[in-house]
């Protein structure tokens, strides 16, 4: 039966947000258990920094991997990724030196780099004319994961001890093979209509996106510095303010629950509103929110990371639908652009940030990251919204 290609096809939206949420839930290991293997490898705040950095390289092939995204159905690429992602996050545990634990967060990188690239524009091809409720789908997916990674593996420690967590692994690996079946559901000849056998030369499909990421690539950047502080560093910020481990997972799950509500709705607000309203408002809350955070204490302290949570992460399924405004014939190769500026940016100011977390402590990092966060504000006026037209 032909499908209309403006659908929304719930199911298959729903199977993809599925698989995004199983990979990043094991991909979320590394910031709840920094404190554990921090202490039992004897690494530093900017050592930790270094290892996001690490785990995050795979990405810089995040262009050639859209190249061939654009060219090849996908959906095997997004079914193995998760199983690769499972297995390695769940040996973290077991690592016995600071180099086998980064050959661990490098080859998951590898693995989280093939579906972030592939799985989006699959995402865009089985959402028709609602791309940003479909991105949003997909980040709540990812959001939420991020919610449920810190509590599993905060759970797992505690009944399996840091070096049982690999315990985990069969759980995943089940939870994988359920989604194969149901991203088999997708149909290839429903996907082979979006690819064109004659694309545009690559070098004018450059051009034509260049003016977008030359504006993106220093809004993430200043961006990256509060984002980066709180999504890597919070559980480190809480236990260095006395709190406790299971404390801090639970910080960084209602963060990360809150931010797939945010997800969830700035998608879909943007379709509503235009995209460039969200992300002003996004811009001007996140540093306003940031130092507040700072400032707080008890229940105080709670409520305003709900709300960081909401604001922080509401704008990559925006950014991620104005890739797809873009109406490249290469959207995977946008996309993969667009991963990895993400990663230059992340993996600069993880570094940085955990320099500054070892000279001066968490409060003033923060303080000096919701400062930089500000010069975000102006560059974002001048990004053109082309959902409007």
């Amino acid at each position: 039966m032909n499908q209309d290609p403006n659908e929304f096809r719930t199911a298959n939206v729903v199977t993809l947000s599925t698989t995004h949420l199983l990979h990043d839930t094991f991909s979320s290991f590394f910031a709840p258990l920094l404190p554990l293997l921090s202490e039992k490898l004897g690494f530093t705040y900017a050592m930790a920094g270094l290892l996001s950095t690490v785990q995050k390289l795979p990405s810089l092939l995040n262009p050639l991997i859209g190249l061939i995204a654009d060219r090849v159905v996908i959906r095997s690429a997004i079914i193995l990724a998760p199983v690769v992602t499972i297995i390695t996050m769940g040996l973290m545990g077991l690592a016995p030196s600071v180099a086998l634990l980064g050959v661990l967060l490098f080859t998951c990188g590898i693995s989280a780099a093939v579906l972030h690239v592939a799985a989006p524009v699959l995402m865009r091809q089985v959402s028709g004319n609602q791309i940003g409720r479909g991105m949003s789908y997909f980040m709540f997916g990812g959001e939420i994961s991020r919610t449920i990674g810190p509590l599993l593996i905060t759970a797992a420690v505690s009944w399996w001890s840091l070096e049982g967590t690999w315990r985990l692994i069969p759980f995943g690996l089940v939870a994988s093979l359920l989604l194969f079946f149901n991203l088999r559901t997708i149909d290839k000849s429903h996907l082979k209509r979006f690819q064109k056998k004659s694309k545009t030369h690559l070098r004018q499909s450059v051009r034509e996106i260049a003016p977008f990421f030359v504006l993106v690539a220093p809004i993430l950047l200043f961006r990256g510095f509060s984002k980066t502080a709180l999504t890597l560093f919070l559980p480190s910020y809480m236990v260095a303010g006395g709190a406790s481990i299971k404390t801090a997972a639970l910080a960084l799950a209602l963060l990360e629950l809150t931010g797939a509500i945010g997800a969830l709705a700035a998608g879909s607000l943007s379709d509503k509103l235009g995209r460039k309203i969200i992300l002003l408002t996004i811009m001007v809350l996140t540093p306003v929110l940031m130092f507040l955070f700072t400032l707080a204490t008890g229940p105080l302290q709670w409520i305003l990371l709900g709300a960081m949570g909401l604001i922080f992460f509401a704008s990559t399924p925006v950014f991620m639908a104005m890739i797809h405004d873009l109406n490249s014939d290469r959207p995977a190769f946008a996309n993969g652009i667009f991963m990895t500026v993400s990663f230059a940016a992340s993996s600069i100011v993880a570094l940085l940030v955990g320099v500054l977390a070892d000279r001066y402590g968490f409060v003033k990092t923060y303080q000096i990251t919701a400062a930089l966060s500000l010069c975000a504000i102006p560059l974002t006026f001048f990004i053109k919204d082309k959902s409007r037209g």
